[in-house]
């Protein structure tokens, strides 16, 4: 039975119809782009604003900072037109000008002219549509950073962020850093441990070198999937994020779950960050004369005793992150032969010798198995011989000793 010609026609019809659809709206989308728009509105804005209706008038055009000692191109201004007019303050974005934080000098210090956007926010720059200029998107690691992550860009020039105004945020997280031992797992700038990853490179890694499984479901990349929110994912609940792999012998995440505020989970992933941002990188040089200040000078205390030493030491070197506060123990570490949690170190002066602690911290040790069908403890005592110095290791066992109740 052959189809009637009259339906033919009509198919035809349907299709030309869908295809000059088609092509309209990409002409339109080409001719008409979003950031013309946007533009339009902004001189609408500025004239008001200004009382010169001229401004309203103004041709619309693709603007752009051309930053080729950066290898890279800016063109956030075309639709944050007045980032750097003065009389656009306090306007809603994409029309305001950028705040000066409170910080007297701010803005003649961070030129935009020079320096671009992208430095300190991220985002691709050479994109003239929202979607694309902040991300999240495939293929492009460095989406718009949210607003309490930017503090941790501060190190791409600034050398020393201790006490730089608007990077307080960066100093509670060190600090908060130090006190739960994270060095003594992880790796900065090569100092530290490699129980865990070294945290200067996480940023600069692709999503596709992390699990998102455990954290939205489902598998394969999504679009809206970025580094900072599975970092933030992890600080959150790292057993949630890590839980192992029974079937490859891969155990849970060693790292504990802290407890910690929102607050304090967006603040140490923004130090993260600012590791990454203190890392030299060659495809995104950054021009000598931008780099202000000195990198913090190491310290060298003088103790009173060994044992005072021993004390600083542990804290230092991130004991405190397993063994707990003065040894007191407490963090899980699940099939672990001694109660599936780190033994407290209070007793240890009672149970073994001076050397025979000192061989302990030198050599580590793994600990053993509650259950032996079960996946191996997820902690375990890395070496420290390599780390510290005899010396530093004979303070720590003095320490260690000193904990003994009298």
């Amino acid at each position: 039975m052959k189809t009637p010609r009259s339906l033919w026609h009509k198919l035809f019809l349907i299709s030309s119809f869908g295809i000059g659809l088609g092509v309209g709206v990409l002409l339109y989308q080409e001719v008409c782009p979003e950031w013309i728009w946007t533009q339009i509105s902004y001189n609408r804005r500025l004239a008001e604003v200004t009382g010169d209706k001229s401004k309203a008038f103004m041709m619309p055009q693709v603007k752009q900072i051309y930053l080729p000692q950066m290898m890279k191109t800016d063109r956030c201004i075309t639709c944050h037109a007045g980032i750097d007019n003065a009389k656009m303050a306090g306007q809603p974005q994409p029309f305001g000008s950028h705040p000066d934080l409170g910080i007297p000098g701010f803005l003649e210090k961070h030129p935009f002219t020079e320096m671009g956007c992208t430095i300190c926010h991220y985002g691709q720059g050479s994109a003239t549509t929202k979607k694309h200029a902040h991300g999240p998107v495939h293929h492009w690691e460095q989406p718009l950073l949210p607003s309490t992550m930017i503090a941790g860009t501060c190190a791409t020039c600034h050398q020393n962020t201790n006490g730089l105004k608007g990077a307080e945020k960066i100093a509670e997280a060190r600090k908060l850093f130090e006190e739960k031992g994270c060095i003594g797992c992880h790796n900065v700038h090569g100092k530290g441990m490699l129980v865990g990853p070294e945290l200067a490179e996480t940023f600069g890694k692709s999503t596709a070198q992390f699990d998102f499984r455990f954290i939205h479901g489902g598998l394969g990349e999504r679009e809206d999937e970025t580094v900072h929110q599975w970092v933030e994912e992890h600080f959150r609940d790292p057993q949630k994020v890590v839980p192992g792999y029974k079937a490859l012998g891969i155990p849970e995440t060693p790292m504990p779950n802290y407890g910690l505020s929102e607050e304090q989970i967006q603040m140490l992933t923004a130090l993260v960050l600012n590791f990454y941002s203190e890392e030299e990188k060659d495809e995104q040089p950054i021009p000598a004369k931008f780099k202000v200040g000195t990198p913090p000078a190491e310290e060298h205390p003088v103790y009173a005793s060994t044992v005072e030493e021993g004390a600083a030491l542990f804290q230092k070197f991130g004991c405190v992150a397993c063994h707990g506060p003065q040894g007191r123990g407490g963090v899980r570490n699940k099939n672990m032969d001694a109660g599936e949690e780190v033994p407290t170190l209070v007793y240890v002066g009672s149970g073994y010798t001076k050397e025979q602690i000192k061989d302990i911290i030198r050599n580590g040790r793994y600990p053993g198995r509650s259950d032996k069908h079960e996946l191996s403890p997820a902690i375990w005592m890395p070496s420290w011989k390599e780390k510290l110095t005899d010396e530093q290791i004979d303070a720590l066992a003095d320490y260690l000793i000193s904990l003994q109740p009298s």
